[in-house]
């Protein structure tokens, strides 16, 4: 496995927590179109926090137009 597929594998990991254990709530209650692009957001997010922990200082960038409801 190269660099790249262990970035893939975690990053799908970590979407798959997001997705199974910690957004199905919300999916019960048929926000399920909301859930999806929250999710993209959050992933987005984690992977800029990952970056500015190793030392990229850049801000902080929220897409919020796949955020209109």
């Amino acid at each position: 496995m190269n660099e790249d597929d262990d970035w893939d594998k975690a990053i799908g990991q970590f979407r798959m927590a997001l997705n199974t254990q910690i957004m199905t709530p919300l999916r019960l209650y048929g926000q399920d179109s909301y859930v999806d692009r929250a999710l993209e957001e959050i992933i987005n997010l984690s992977i800029q926090l990952h970056y500015r922990l190793e030392g990229v200082d850049e801000p902080y960038h929220v897409n919020t137009d796949r955020l209109h409801y």
